[in-house]
């Protein structure tokens, strides 16, 4: 019962926008108050949908966002838009109220600071609107705008005509300006440098900063969202046309005037700002109200052109500005983060337990950050591959991992010289090669610094990053912040004790605000994930976790597709599907690999998302609500002959380090195209690495590199 109350607790965000922003492209924010508030019905519905039609227009997909019986929605339906438009009881929502209207469940507009909060929960950065609040006047009411606090909390850019022309413009720029909010305003040909006066061009305040392009302003909010992750807001001010503006002698006198009359009738709080925007519609024949609306329609078509360019620097394969750093001669595709180690590998002939064995013993350098960077660097080029790990670069080992560096043309820009002890690996395999035992002595992992890994980051600039659990917890959250933009992110669990540490990191965030894309389990390393998840209460969030499966609404129906598949069977009499199923919301990507059995891709998908695959031995599709759905694949294992298998250290590196290469090639998400052909080429990649000696076949997955380039 209780499962069932809370549904509607959770944020709705229609299809079309979640699958934009779990996309990477463009969308406006919009919000609603103009709509329950400002304009009487039909002209706020016409308006509502031809700010809407001007937002695609441009490129970008609005998103009007409201409150419905309780609901906060993010993606208004047009019979919602409606309903929003007519007379009646509707409620102004702003921070302060959304709990007293959620709890009533009761219809209302969101102001800029509410409208802001849902943006943001729902991974949208950039909304547009008419005036901003600010600090009324006289100043000595302390009347100040909840939007101005949420500016300097909440990291959704503001597109407006700057403050309403009834507040004191100066005292509001200095608020901002303590709350470390930037301001900028859009030349726009103008020759003053001063913040809009809403109604006016001209407030006659200084703007803080003076932007020429919308281009300028979206890497405004990239540099400082995206590459600093200040958790603020920004405020775009853009002067009205000058065909539409009124000038600012009339509407200050009538400005002035309300003023008065507003002191002398005693009307002030809560009161004031619709007192005096009434008035002066009066006074101006309406005139106010008619410049209002097209100022919205002016700020959401800049709206519009901002946020299309921040998906643009965030999609593009270069930086966006370049770098003083040296990344911007030699950027690295890929990044792992991870761990590098002396490997000695022994094989024995026959396994006796407390007993000397004759066999032979091999060295080489590994370690699960080393293995997938260098299968990465052979599919996807040495230059375009970096690897982040601490060594000691003095003693034995530290030396030996230098010169294997050396030998194979890898980058060493990505290496952190610490004063421990290099990492280093012993194995023991039977005749078959399968592990039997080995000693893991990797406690310089631990010792890399985030400051450290967040500057490589910084410094080598790569479209995709792949994390071994390694790591310390403090490193993950610091990969996890420095990915939370266009850096897709993935996870090789590594081992099942080592894989628990994801349940405790702050940073992992659920879809659509999911830091991780893609994580690489096998069946074993799956289920210690959903244990520690389980254990940590991360299967238990309401407004996160629980929202995302909501919205996939996995059920019988799709129990009842996979059980008419033998293997998909299997598998659930195992519990394998039922586990990945409850890591999605974190992990909207899970590529579980089950050795000789093959692997199974999980993974949320869009309503785009055909039915059926070429190679998979089964794949199902199940559409859930909000235009997401689940998409479950099995592709087998590629024939090997047992005789040729001489060691399995290195088949699931391989496999991850091929899958990176390839998604580094750009930003896109994993397996949004090619899913058969990334899934088949990773299997392939497992596969060389069987039939030799090193954790890596090099020299193979090299050749195929060069094959295909000649061609």
């Amino acid at each position: 019962m209780f499962l069932r109350q809370i549904r509607r607790y959770s944020v709705q965000i229609a299809a079309e926008i979640a699958n934009c922003v779990r996309e990477g492209g463009p969308v406006v924010a919009l919000e609603s108050t103009i709509i329950t508030h400002g304009l009487p019905y039909p002209a706020n519905l016409e308006m509502a949908q031809s700010v809407e039609q001007l937002v695609r227009a441009h490129g970008a997909v609005p998103a009007t966002v409201g409150f419905v019986n309780g609901v906060p929605k993010v993606g208004l339906s047009q019979g919602e838009l409606e309903a929003m438009a007519r007379p009646g009881n509707k409620h102004k929502v702003s921070r302060r109220d959304i709990p007293y209207v959620m709890a009533r469940q009761l219809t209302g507009g969101t102001t800029i600071a509410a409208s802001m909060i849902l943006a943001h929960r729902a991974g949208i950065d950039v909304f547009a609107t008419g005036g901003l609040g600010g600090v009324s006047r006289p100043f000595e009411l302390m009347d100040v705008s909840a939007d101005l606090d949420e500016l300097s909390k909440t990291p959704v850019a503001v597109v407006c005509s700057g403050p309403k022309s009834i507040l004191d413009v100066a005292r509001t720029m200095e608020y901002l300006e303590t709350k470390g909010v930037p301001v900028a305003t859009l030349a726009d040909g103008a020759k003053t440098a001063n913040v809009p006066g809403f109604y006016t061009r001209d407030s006659g305040v200084a703007s803080p900063f003076v932007l020429e392009t919308t281009l300028e302003a979206a890497r405004l909010v990239h540099s400082g969202k995206d590459a600093m992750r200040l958790e603020n807001g920004y405020v775009f001010c853009v002067p009205p046309p000058a065909q539409i503006a009124l000038p600012a002698n009339y509407i200050n006198a009538v400005i002035a005037q309300t003023q008065q009359e507003a002191e002398e009738l005693g009307i002030s709080g809560k009161q004031l700002t619709p007192f005096m925007l009434g008035r002066i519609n009066e006074k101006t024949d309406g005139l106010s109200v008619k410049c209002n609306v097209e100022f919205v329609r002016n700020n959401a078509v800049v709206g519009a052109q901002i946020a299309a360019e921040l998906a643009q620097l965030r999609n593009s394969f270069q930086p966006a500005q370049q770098p003083v750093r040296s990344v911007a001669a030699n950027p690295a595709r890929a990044v792992v983060v991870g761990s590098v180690a002396l490997d000695s590998a022994s094989t024995v002939g026959a396994v006796r337990l407390h007993d000397s064995c004759p066999g032979t013993t091999e060295h080489s350098v590994g370690g699960v950050g080393f293995n997938v960077a260098l299968a990465a660097a052979a599919v996807g080029g040495p230059q375009n591959v970096a690897l982040v790990a601490g060594l000691n670069q003095a003693d034995v080992a530290g030396r030996t991992v230098m010169a294997a560096f050396a030998e194979r043309g890898l980058r060493t820009d990505g290496l952190v010289d610490l004063a421990g002890r290099t990492a280093q690996y012993t194995s023991v395999h039977d005749h078959r090669g399968e592990l039997v035992i080995a000693c893991a002595d990797m406690a310089i992992a631990e010792q890399l610094a985030p400051q450290q890994v967040v500057a490589k980051l910084e410094q080598l600039g790569p479209n995709y990053v792949l994390m071994d659990t390694n790591v310390s917890e403090a490193v993950m959250d610091a990969v996890f912040d420095s990915c939370n933009g266009a850096t897709r992110l993935i996870i090789e669990p590594t081992s099942g004790a080592k894989a628990r540490k994801l349940a405790n990191t702050a940073k992992l965030g659920c879809f659509p605000e999911n830091r991780v894309h893609l994580i690489t389990p096998t069946v074993l390393e799956l289920e210690s994930l959903y244990d520690a998840f389980s254990a940590a209460g991360r299967l238990e969030a309401v407004s996160s976790w629980f929202n995302v499966l909501d919205s996939l609404n996995i059920n019988s129906a799709l129990r009842n597709k996979l059980e008419k598949q033998p293997t998909a069977r299997a598998y659930l009499e195992k519990g394998v599907l039922q586990q990945a199923f409850q890591l999605l919301p974190y992990f909207p990507a899970i590529l579980v690999k089950d050795g000789r059995n093959g692997v199974v891709l999980v993974e949320i998908v869009g309503s785009e998302t055909a039915e059926g695959s070429h190679s998979a031995a089964f794949s199902v599709l199940h559409r859930g609500r909000n235009g997401l759905g689940v998409l479950v694949s099995h592709y087998p294992a590629p024939k090997i002959e047992p005789t040729t298998i001489k060691n399995v250290t290195g088949a699931g590196d391989s496999l991850a380090g091929f899958l990176l290469a390839k998604l580094a090639q750009t930003r896109g998400l994993p397996f949004a195209a090619e899913r058969d052909a990334l899934v088949h080429g990773a299997q392939q990649a497992a596969a060389a690495s069987l039939q030799t000696s090193r954790a890596v076949n090099y020299a193979a997955l090299a050749r195929a590199r060069l094959r295909k380039h000649r061609k």
